[in-house]
């Protein structure tokens, strides 16, 4: 089976797994399996929401530039750390050409820049699986400005029901190309793990680490949005890690589990903050 990285989209005739900054290709019959997973022209639109502004979300979004491409957005916690996915840092290990933005609401403004001075992916995470995508970077001076503000980590039991929110950059259909400039935000429910694994078998495991959520067909994360936060109540509660489409029928979004994650997420902080 294909590593699952980031947002998956399909075509007809052509599988494509579409990581932040590069495809990966094979050529199957897959246009029984499209109609499934895609949504339908008219479901378009983050998928399913409304743009937004930075300033309205409460400034803790942050965008993660690398070779000065955006690649994936990321959660102010601290005026030095940043939470985001382990798989933003796939073939992107080199900490100078990391520079995470501050106070944006448009990719095409310049913002609040910070390099960062180090990372930590977990070393549990496994690109095949996307088991603990989760990763926290130090910044090498303090991110703090107009716009910017920070959400604390996830203290609440996340049931299936529950209304989150999940904002980015990420295209706003399914078959779109590249990053979107206009920030955008959806709300979106908790599933049931256990529909989750469901819908998912064959194709991936729904571990611990990962919850999931989505409004099927209608609302969802989406490529580029990888790394980001599922907010509840000024609560960072799951960062965006994969799927198979966007806004798909079938399979709901997958976020890694912050309240699982979070003994990495602390001690990671404890040690990056350290090195200050």
């Amino acid at each position: 089976m294909h590593s699952l990285l980031a947002y998956c989209v399909l075509s007809a005739g052509l599988y494509s797994i579409h990581v932040v900054g590069q495809d990966i290709n094979q050529t199957i019959d897959v246009e029984k399996l499209a109609k499934i997973v895609l949504p339908s022209d008219q479901e378009t639109r983050v998928i399913g929401g409304q743009v937004t502004t930075n300033s309205k979300l409460g400034g803790y979004l942050m965008a993660l530039l690398y070779e000065k491409e955006f690649v994936c957005g990321g959660t102010l916690l601290r005026e030095l750390i940043v939470l985001t996915a382990a798989h933003c840092f796939l073939g992107r290990m080199d900490i100078h050409d990391w520079v995470v933005v501050g106070g944006i609401s448009r990719l095409d403004q310049k913002g609040i820049r910070r390099q960062v001075k180090d990372f930590i992916v977990s070393d549990k995470f496994k690109e095949e699986d996307m088991n603990m995508d989760v990763a926290v970077m130090l910044l090498k001076s303090p991110m703090k400005g107009k716009d910017i503000g920070k959400l604390a980590l996830c203290s609440t039991a996340l049931k299936p029901g529950i209304d989150l929110k999940v904002s980015g950059w990420g295209m706003t259909v399914a078959k779109g190309i590249g990053a979107q400039t206009l920030l955008r935000t959806v709300t979106v429910p908790i599933i049931n793990k256990r529909n989750c694994r469901a819908a998912y078998q064959p194709m991936a495991e729904i571990t611990d680490s990962m919850i999931c959520a989505a409004v099927l067909g209608k609302k969802d994360a989406c490529t580029f949005d990888s790394g980001g936060p599922l907010v509840y109540k000024k609560q960072v509660c799951g960062i965006v890690s994969f799927g198979i489409g966007c806004a798909s029928r079938r399979y709901p979004g997958v976020y890694t589990n912050v309240i699982h994650v979070k003994p990495f997420i602390e001690q990671s902080i404890k040690t990056l903050l350290a090195k200050t």
